[in-house]
């Protein structure tokens, strides 16, 4: 199986035979603790030089606790520091509803093999965007939490100022049923179309195809919805703000082991932690203190309602083996629409609903701060 991590558990590990969760298959990414394994953040290096756990991440116990059965440790980008999905080491998943293409990354083989084998779940983790872009690019359901709701102790960190836990299915109401497990405030609350509002500053300059295919769904489904602009800053700006927190955070986490060990790595990978090695305290600072200046904006643009929708990705899945530069300028394209969901710590998810050139692009419903029981209970809606 194309999308499982060489060191993948030879046999299925379940650990309770009650549970709201009872037989229900999951994989899981290579990014956390495991019972008796061990993990490689997707580099073999790394692997070597791993402990097995003692103990699984809280996260996979809760799972594990309502009768789930881990079937498998997923392929991720190495180090989950790229949101293509392609890894030189463990190879790419296979990406069936896009052929010839990426799987979107960091978490490509929980999203590629739904699109192979209906397991009920995968899970991955989101930090900027590894599952909101993969959901959009193999065209299933990817869910990304409010930002600290979910207990993410024994899972490698990246950017603590963005790490969630996240999951995708090819079936919604399996999308409710996990967030029942890690969320406890499901009252009835149904959104009212009034609070549906249409992010101009994300969708405006999309590609013609994709933004009258945007702009068809809003009109056939809800008719006349509110336009708002998000922000004074410009896309793009938002998204090196993010670049620069991701990045330096990277730099105090990862880096140090990169140093020390001296892995292989790919060049994509490789060129991007020069990168982040680049980055200075100050420049730092002055991205947290644009983060700040976005979230007042977010505040007082946007009523607690309200509810954003937009496209996922700014296109569908990009041709596998692509150059450093194309892929950069692919990354940097994406991140315009994945950065507002981690610089603002909002729930997100990806749904499957539109076509491009090469496959699936998935439609984004984005909430405010802990709305994360309203979106997974009103799926029907979108």
């Amino acid at each position: 199986m194309n999308f499982l991590a060489p060191h993948t558990p030879k046999d299925k590990i379940q650990t309770s035979h009650e549970g709201n969760l009872l037989n229900m298959k999951f994989l899981c990414k290579d990014m956390c603790h495991i019972k008796g394994f061990k993990t490689s953040c997707g580099n073999p290096d790394f692997y070597k030089h791993s402990k097995e756990a003692i103990e699984n991440a809280p996260f996979l116990q809760k799972i594990l606790n309502e009768g789930a059965i881990l079937e498998g440790i997923t392929i991720c980008d190495e180090f989950f520091y790229s949101i293509i999905g392609e890894n030189i080491h463990y190879g790419t998943p296979i990406n069936k509803n896009a052929p010839n293409c990426v799987p979107g990354g960091s978490s490509s083989g929980s999203a590629a093999a739904l699109t192979q084998i209906d397991y009920d779940f995968t899970i991955g983790t989101d930090t900027g965007g590894s599952v909101r872009v993969p959901a959009s690019f193999c065209g299933v359901f990817g869910f990304r939490p409010t930002h600290g709701r979910i207990n993410l102790k024994k899972v490698y960190p990246m950017s603590e100022s963005f790490d969630t836990l996240g999951w995708f299915s090819n079936n919604k109401s399996n999308m409710l049923k996990l967030g029942k497990i890690f969320f406890d405030n499901f009252r009835e609350f149904k959104i009212e179309q009034k609070n549906i509002l249409i992010p101009i500053d994300i969708v405006d300059d999309l590609d013609h195809n994709i933004k009258s295919q945007f702009y068809n769904y809003c009109e056939y489904k809800f008719k006349n919805l509110k336009k708002v602009q998000l922000s004074s800053y410009k896309k793009s700006e938002l998204a090196d703000c993010f670049r620069v927190i991701q990045g330096y955070e990277i730099k105090l986490n990862i880096l140090p082991w990169i140093e020390k060990y001296n892995p292989k790595i790919s060049t994509e990978i490789n060129s991007r932690f020069k990168m982040a090695k680049n980055i200075t305290k100050n420049m730092y600072d002055d991205a947290v203190n644009l983060r700040k200046e976005l979230i007042s904006e977010l505040d007082q643009n946007l009523p607690v309602e309200s509810i954003l929708i937009f496209p996922t990705t700014p296109f569908s899945a990009p041709i596998q083996g692509q150059s450093d530069d194309n892929l950069s300028e692919l990354r940097k394209k994406v991140m315009e629409f994945t950065c507002i969901g981690g610089l603002s710590s909002r729930p997100q998810i990806s749904i499957p609903k539109f076509k491009g050139s090469t496959g699936p692009i998935g439609l984004s419903v984005l909430g405010n701060k802990y709305a994360d029981e309203i979106i997974l209970n009103n799926l029907n809606l979108f």
